[in-house]
């Protein structure tokens, strides 16, 4: 299941049959007002977009990297992944989870990271793991 799906005993309002209708009048109904066209306006609204911008928690972190460990194509290109960086540096085991999410393929057929961004989070990893 996704981590978005629908926790287990959570009701779903739009299949409550009503007084009058049986559960299958009511999936049909159901099936019939999710198929219209104007409930397509707001999926955009519903999903969450990751953040795009970096955070000043990543900008301080940043500037306390030395010289020669540069982190510029990984904010510029995922922000989001240099800000989770930034909050997790301290915590040995989450950062060395982290690293290794992000540069092994244990599922399969990733296409990974380009090069530069690939650069950074080895460089980074490699000062992570120099006990800084």
């Amino acid at each position: 299941m996704s981590i978005y799906g629908r926790r287990k005993g959570v009701m779903d309002f739009d299949r409550v049959p009503g007084a009058a209708e049986t559960p299958a009048a009511s999936d049909n109904a159901t099936r019939s007002r999710n198929s219209d066209a104007g409930n397509d306006e707001f999926v955009p609204m519903r999903r969450s977009q990751p953040m795009e911008q970096l955070l000043p928690v990543a900008e301080q972190w940043l500037n306390r990297l030395p010289p020669n460990v540069s982190a510029n194509a990984l904010t510029t290109q995922f922000p989001r992944i240099a800000n989770f960086l930034a909050t997790q540096w301290v915590d040995r085991q989450a950062c060395a989870r982290y690293f290794d999410e992000l540069l092994a393929d244990r599922r399969g057929g990733r296409r990974g990271f380009p090069p530069a961004v690939h650069h950074d989070l080895v460089t980074l990893r490699d000062f992570w793991y120099s006990g800084r």
